[in-house]
């Protein structure tokens, strides 16, 4: 067999223009010898712009319709060709070219045959109220479009649909199915017997593979320069919505979804992606012959590469005054499902989810051969892990937002991947490093993305922890707010009208202990601010923003680190804490739930004050952050005496009273993480003048301690709800 085939044309020619791509790929297993119109047309221009041998055989020129059969029978005969191709070609083929190249003329018809034949199939679909045409590719007989059929696809009939966009999208399909019909013919895998088109699958078998990739993602980063390198290997990129529009805005040809499938998408874009044509091309193992076979039978070209990232859920989530239908909307159907049937399918397709695997996907992929065995299963186990993680994601968020809990899965899949490699972990004979992870809804903090280092040393195991719980409690603050922690201990919190102001009396809660500390604030931090944080030695100072002025500042202090944390002055978000126990994970939801003081009981015969109830307020959010049993002392709005990790209530009562000292525990209110199991601790801080306590109550002593509440004169409250810190 010759493998040359002539494409006769009366028009534009886009059907010859698919043929010649599909031959540029080198999938046709042939070549177009010849271009043979009937009449001057666009066509013949692009045959000449693509150095294809073209002829006219125009009707008028030839005194019968014998003689201009005569003629275009020789015309191909002369080319050598082995099959005839009719593309928009609007003539009748006469008797002689037939019987000359009987069973081996195509034609393409814009319906689903028998149904609407002739030359007016669209118009008389839509004026017949047809609910679906389609695409036919048949072989040509004496009888108008009535030659055995060869492959057929549907095209739904929209109701809103006219003659141009129906056209314009059956045209889409034609496109693609004409081209794999010719590819079956050269391949010499079409028989006809009794009239009956059959297919031979082990020829069919032996065609050449397209190169796929379908593409679908919500993160565009990298995305230009990936499918830029696939299209330059000779992939197919194939894509939908958002992601077709950034390749195309990159100059790079892309085969829409709805073009596949044949379906425009619905549901304001629901479905898409979910349809055999699609989910076939997934699906099919290469590795056996039936799957082979049914793919070639309906004409489904596989897919090699799927690259799929989900609907970022977790940032619609956090955006304030979401409603549940918005976020909903937000939940990701197509996404997973093309990601599990491919890491299902991980033989037969490679799946790429996250951009950081672009670099590694390309290396393999060009040095001329698919992805290797080990490649795949890689791929495919994070597929499942993200898929994992995200459905835990979505039950987390929902049960929260809807029963106000987490829902902790009954298996919990965690990947680690290394951010940065600290010096050494809590003491210098230990190693370290920093690991951010996925598969787990985390409670979001200061290095949720990694560490933000404006300036300074790299941060230090020890810094990371303090960092973190100070900029923790520094979410619970409100307007502008300071935090100054050591040892993972708050030793100065204040709240004040301004930041200037709040640092000053933070650094008086503790000047001693605040010394080598770690500050979180926030608001951004300008000159001024800078210059006083410059004033002491501290290991970290973390804000939601730096002025380029108090960068400057700061960085006479080299080794002072500097870190950004956007979350700062905006509320904490819950999530999960994961935590190693003896050789073991414990797995818990975030203390991060906002109190409501108005809800809080009065306990003692006499209510505190409007100030002292101010006062309590934000020793009770300060407390929440310090390791139990913890014991914080307040004056207006600065902490002046904390208690921390002591191993009896009365200690800490003590420590506290200790750090404030006479003037300033005189006056003070007093929070305590947990019940007051006896009186003592509170007439500690009694004695030392303290007016106003908060507790969560339900010890077996509460009345007793209650008693002395009163016999010192002192207001209490009963929160209800315990804040252990271990």
């Amino acid at each position: 067999m010759s493998g040359r085939i002539a494409v006769c044309v009366s028009g534009a020619g886009s059907n010859l223009r698919a043929l010649r791509a599909y031959e540029k790929r080198g999938l046709l297993g042939g070549e177009i010898a010849l271009v043979l119109a009937d009449r001057p047309c666009d066509a013949l221009g692009y045959a000449a712009a693509e150095g294809l041998a073209s002829a006219i055989v125009e009707p008028a020129s030839y005194p019968d319709k014998t003689g201009w059969d005569e003629a275009m029978a020789a015309a191909l005969t002369n080319a050598g060709v082995e099959w005839v191709v009719l593309a928009g070609f609007m003539r009748v083929v006469g008797p002689i070219t037939l019987a000359r190249y009987a069973n081996r003329i195509l034609n393409v018809h814009p319906s689903l045959l028998p149904a609407y034949a002739g030359a007016h199939a669209i118009r008389e679909a839509i004026a017949g109220g047809a609910r679906v045409t389609g695409v036919t590719v048949h072989l040509v007989d004496e009888s108008l479009d009535g030659g055995p059929i060869v492959a057929q696809q549907p095209v739904a009939v929209l109701p809103a649909d006219t003659q141009e966009t129906l056209l314009a999208r059956v045209h889409v399909l034609e496109h693609q199915l004409l081209p794999r019909v010719v590819a079956l013919a050269l391949a010499g895998a079409i028989t006809v017997t009794d009239g009956k088109v059959g297919i031979n699958w082990a020829r069919a078998d032996g065609l050449p593979q397209p190169r796929r990739a379908l593409l679908s993602v919500s993160d565009k980063n990298g995305l230009a320069g990936f499918a830029t390198r696939l299209a330059g290997i000779g992939f197919e990129l194939v894509s939908t919505g958002g992601t077709a529009r950034a390749l195309r805005e990159s100059g790079l040809a892309v085969t829409d979804v709805a073009d596949v499938t044949g379906f425009p998408e619905m549901l304001d874009g629901r479905v898409k992606t979910l349809h055999p044509r699609i989910a076939a091309g997934v699906l099919a193992d290469q590795r056996l012959d039936d799957h082979r076979a049914q793919l070639a039978a309906a004409l489904i070209e596989p897919f090699e590469l799927l690259v799929v990232n989900l609907y970022q859920f977790a940032a619609a989530a956090a955006k304030e005054g979401i409603t549940d239908d918005e976020l909903i909307e937000q939940i990701d159907i197509g996404g997973p499902t093309l990601v599990r049937a491919a890491a299902k399918n991980h033989e037969s397709v490679g799946i790429v989810t996250d951009p950081a695997q672009y670099d590694a996907v390309l290396l393999e992929l060009g040095h001329g051969g698919g992805l290797t065995q080990d490649m795949r299963r890689e791929l495919a186990a994070a597929a499942f892990r993200l898929t994992a993680g995200y459905d835990g994601l979505i039950a987390d968020t929902l049960s929260r937002r809807w029963w106000k809990r987490i829902e902790l899965p009954g298996r919990l899949g965690l990947e680690l991947g290394k951010v940065q490699e600290l010096r050494y972990g809590e003491n210098p004979h230990q190693s370290a490093a920093l690991y951010l992870p996925s598969g787990v809804d985390l409670a979001p903090g200061a290095f949720s993305t990694g560490p933000l280092l404006q300036q300074g040393k790299p941060l230090s195991y020890n810094n990371i922890l303090d960092a973190a719980a100070a900029t923790g409690l520094a979410r619970d603050l409100r307007g502008a707010g300071c935090v100054i922690v050591k040892h993972a201990n708050p030793c100065g919190v204040a709240e004040a009208s301004d930041l200037l102001s709040a640092w000053d009396l933070a650094l008086a809660g503790d000047p001693i202990s605040a010394f080598g500390g770690v500050v979180a604030l926030t608001g951004p931090v300008d000159a001024a601010l800078a210059e006083k944080l410059t004033q002491i030695f501290l290991e970290v100072v973390a804000a939601p923003d730096i002025t380029p002025d108090a960068l400057e500042i700061l960085g006479k202090k080299p080794n002072l680190r500097v870190l950004l944390d956007p979350g700062l002055g905006a509320p904490p978000v819950a999530g999960m804490e994961l935590r190693s126990a003896g050789g073991a994970i414990l797995v818990t939801e975030a203390d991060v739930a906002p109190d409501d003081p108005t809800n809080w009981t009065v306990a003692t015969k006499r209510s505190p004050t409007d100030d002292e109830r101010a006062a309590l307020d934000l020793a009770w959010r300060v407390c929440r952050h310090v390791k139990s049993n913890a014991i914080v002392l307040v004056q207006g709005r600065a902490v002046v005496g904390v208690g921390a990790g002591q191993m009896s209530r009365v200690d800490s009562a003590r420590l506290a009273v200790a750090k404030a000292g006479p003037e300033r525990a005189a006056g003070a209110v007093c929070a305590s993480d947990a019940f007051y199991p006896f009186p003592d601790a509170l007439e500690v801080c009694a004695d030392a003048g303290v007016t106003a306590f908060v507790q969560p109550g339900g010890s077996q002593r509460d009345a007793e301690v209650v008693a002395a509440a009163d016999a010192a004169g002192a207001a209490m409250l009963l929160t209800g709800t315990r804040h252990f810190r271990h």
